[in-house]
């Protein structure tokens, strides 16, 4: 894979089969991508006029095995001076790690993998998981939407949770927000003040915690 760097404005993945780590350094700008793995698994990579588009093509039936064997991962750093405009993220199987990354919309879709986000600032977010866990740390949300359908979401904001209107709905599992705790199906809890920046968490089975 070419090793691109320069003024980045959005990042656009479209991946099958690979985990990806979003990481940031001193400066600004896209400091390099990298892959690991498969030959056979490597995604195609643009740059141009300030927009990354990685697109992976359609992974065999082998896949899995390819994947335990050599874990592709695709790796993106970007200068911690850096704000993003979009970052889009499609992964069919995979993990994602997002740390120290600004963007003013943060887009996510995976059919199977978990997530973990930490020390990011995001201006909206909306993060749509069908089996796997979210994880989310040391992070500054406004509007955040996270829908699941198997699994878990743990949800540390950086701010106080008085200044978010939240709601978090599970149909079977646990919900926790702050010192309040239930447990069972069609469980619903809404907290916090009505405002412009808000949290909604919607999970068909696993559990919710936000502290």
């Amino acid at each position: 894979m070419e090793n691109f760097s320069g003024d980045i404005k959005s990042v656009k993945l479209d991946l099958k089969a690979c985990s990806v780590s979003f990481v940031a350094e001193e400066g600004s700008g896209l400091k390099s991508i990298e892959y690991t793995g498969a030959k056979e698994l490597e995604p195609d990579a643009v740059f141009a006029d300030g927009t990354l588009t990685v697109i992976q093509r359609p992974v065999s039936i082998f896949a899995n095995g390819i994947m335990a064997v050599n874990k592709p991962r695709l790796t993106v750093t970007i200068g911690k001076d850096t704000i993003l405009q979009f970052l889009d993220i499609y992964l069919k199987a995979g993990d994602v790690s997002v740390n120290g990354i600004t963007a003013d919309w943060f887009s996510e879709v995976i059919n199977a993998g978990n997530v973990t986000i930490s020390g990011c600032n995001f201006l909206k977010a909306e993060i749509s998981t069908k089996a796997g866990n979210t994880y989310i740390s040391n992070t500054n949300l406004n509007k955040t939407v996270i829908n699941t359908n198997a699994g878990n979401v743990n949800l540390d904001a950086i701010e106080d949770l008085d200044r978010y209107d939240i709601e978090c709905k599970v149909k079977t599992g646990d919900v926790k927000i702050a010192d309040e705790h239930s447990s069972g199906k069609n469980i619903s809890i809404v907290k916090g003040a009505k405002d412009s920046d808000y949290i909604r968490i919607n999970v068909n089975v696993g559990s919710v915690s936000v502290n």
